[in-house]
């Protein structure tokens, strides 16, 4: 280990924590838990073993949390103090140890307004019946489920015993649940283990009417029954997925790879939860066009939860990582020629979102300083899709059949550990200390905007598609062309300018059927063109789909598109008021800030 591993190692490192390790590090977490569907809290203890017993101050990480008490193992009463809530970083609950101090328990509850859980109403979920709680943790809001160390460089393994109603079903982020008798005849408890150690955010609960189905040996789907078939139908190539991951990555490492198709307000496409990934249900596009999203929640099982980001401020560690791994599972499965599409519409996207920041923003950086600012507010592409030409610049360089081995022996070497860019660098300029300079390595680690050595993608297909762009934009009796796959369909309406007249919207709409697409994808492209045309005939529809659907990757868009323009921004704030309730915590904090611009 270096000098700067182990400097990175010690004390106060992440500036989005209260935690210091120097205090000690969380080595197993025990959860102790009743669901409150009433009350919309969870209420119960949690038990934290440290690594080593301490004494004195020890501080840990809490977000809207009442804290009851905080006892030793054996039942003595231990002295604490929450500190005044400071932003988005919460309160912080320092607990004083008697010496030889190795285990905490913490008797406590959430509040409605924890903003890892979100507790849905039954006329929320599919089935209309029984309500549904969610979690979401990443990035820095486990600290308002459990009171903890809520950083990425604490990793633990945890067990929990969850009490819910007898009739819900309770998943978590480890192997399947036993279901237990509960303390009354309308509950149950779910008893969970996970052995291997994990970050906090990482950590993930749901509980709601579901039903699975298994798709292998070693994968099953949740979804509510409404759902269930067409989630199975959607994702029933993941053992295929998963043969070829291995392939290039090495065997699986989390021994399950189940996933939870989540009710709409879900606030992403998926959440990585190891052994219980999180999915959106805009996957669910009828004809599995959408299930590479999938691919990268799979792709996360090595990069990003095996070696993972030390801080929010190497989250390109990540996802960059984690989208060139997943377009190397895509290339297997379904061509180069896919690959190319997928990071084309990648490249658009960063352009987009440098465009957004602008080219000198600290936030185009891939390792960035955001101490003082929370990680959500600016949350964008830059991290995935720039990340990703940095990798894809490196594998260029080195050679395919070189990096794959090289990227098998950095998983290897940091597997169950979280690293920061530097300990990252350093691996990489000990294995190939002449390409550093060469590759430009610290402008486009610590540069702002795209460097001018970005690989770019190119083939006979793109290019026929951008020239049918260019010419039906200049000529709207230009032929669109036909037998689009839902790759090249949303290829080619990035490449249209989102200024359209009225007769190349309906020619639009008609030719490529976007009234009557599954594809959410391709819906919010098309209304993004629609709005800004003025195309007011599909407002109706875009009230819809924002009411049914709650990913910040189309409702963030879609509302700054109706708030742009004077013709639809009393609609944006209006329609705003009436779905912001249904949207999960995250996504209001979002929006919020965005409506209120």
């Amino acid at each position: 280990m270096s000098c700067e591993d182990r400097r990175q190692d010690m004390g106060k490192f992440d500036p989005h924590s209260y935690t210091d390790l120097d205090q000690g590090k969380i080595k197993k977490l025990e959860l102790n838990l009743f669901v409150d569907f009433k009350r919309k809290v969870l209420m119960g203890e949690a038990t934290l073993h440290f690594h080593k017993g301490g004494e004195g101050a020890i501080d840990l990480d809490t977000r809207d949390l009442i804290i009851d008490a905080v006892y030793s193992k054996d039942g003595a009463p231990i002295g604490w103090e929450k500190s005044e809530t400071e932003g988005f970083m919460g309160e912080k609950l320092r607990i004083f140890r008697p010496v030889g101090t190795k285990t905490l328990i913490i008797r406590y509850a959430t509040t409605p307004q924890s903003s890892a859980l979100q507790w849905l109403d039954p006329e929320q979920t599919a089935g209309g019946e029984h309500p549904y709680l969610f979690s979401q943790c990443q990035p820095i809001h486990a600290r308002s489920m459990v009171p903890l160390q809520d950083s990425p460089l604490v990793r633990f393994t945890y067990t929990a015993r969850i009490m819910v109603p007898k009739k819900l079903t309770a998943v978590m982020s480890a192997a399947p649940g036993i279901v237990e008798p509960g303390p009354t005849k309308d509950s149950a408890t779910v008893v969970f283990d996970m052995p291997q150690p994990i970050p906090s955010y990482l950590l993930a609960l749901a509980v709601g009417r579901m039903e699975h189905r298994d798709l292998s040996e070693r994968a099953r789907v949740y979804a509510e029954p409404a759902t269930l078939e067409s989630a199975a139908y959607e994702f029933a190539d993941i053992e295929k997925m998963i043969a070829v991951a291995e392939q290039i990555f090495g065997a699986y490492p989390w021994e399950r790879f189940d996933f939870a198709v989540m009710p709409p307000a879900f606030p992403y496409g998926g959440m990585e939860n190891p052994r219980l990934t999180f999915l959106t249900p805009t996957l669910l596009a009828g004809d599995r066009s959408l299930a590479n999203v999938l691919t990268h929640e799979l792709a996360h099982s090595w990069t990003g939860n095996l070696v993972t980001n030390a801080t929010m401020n190497d989250f390109w560690l990540n996802e960059g990582f984690t989208v060139w791994a997943e377009r190397r599972i895509l290339e297997k499965l379904e061509g180069e020629e896919m690959f190319k599409l997928a990071a084309t519409l990648g490249a658009i996207s960063l352009k987009e979102e440098i465009e957004n920041f602008g080219e000198d923003s600290p936030y185009t950086a891939l390792k960035t300083n955001l101490e003082g600012v929370d990680p959500d507010e600016v949350y964008s592409q830059v991290p995935y899709e720039k990340g990703f030409l940095f990798v894809r610049l490196l594998e260029e360089k080195i050679g395919r059949e070189a990096f794959d081995e090289f990227v098998k022996k950095y998983i290897n070497r940091f597997k169950f550990s979280s690293i920061s860019t530097e300990t990252f660098e350093a691996f990489f300029k000990h294995a190939y200390p002449e390409l550093s300079d060469e590759i430009k390595m610290d402008e486009w680690i610590r540069g702002t905007g795209l460097p001018h050595n970005a690989p770019v993608f190119q083939s006979a297909r793109l290019d026929e598609l951008n020239q049918a762009a260019e010419a039906f934009a200049k000529d709207q009796d230009a032929a669109i062309p036909g037998d689009l796959n839902p790759t090249e369909m949303r290829v080619y309406l990035s490449a249209l300018p989102l200024l359209l007249n009225k007769a190349q919207c309906q020619t639009l709409e008609r030719t490529l059927g976007l009234d009557q697409t599954g594809n959410s994808e391709i819906r919010c492209q098309w209304y993004l063109i629609a709005i800004a045309s003025g195309y007011h005939k599909v407002l109706p529809e875009v009230e819809v789909f924002l009411a049914q659907v709650g990913r910040m990757k189309f409702v963030k868009p879609l509302f700054l598109a109706l708030k742009k323009h004077d013709d639809t921004a009393s609609l944006a704030s209006s329609l705003y008021e009436k779905l912001k309730a249904g949207y999960h915590p995250i996504a209001q904090g979002v929006l919020d800030k965005l409506m209120a611009k």
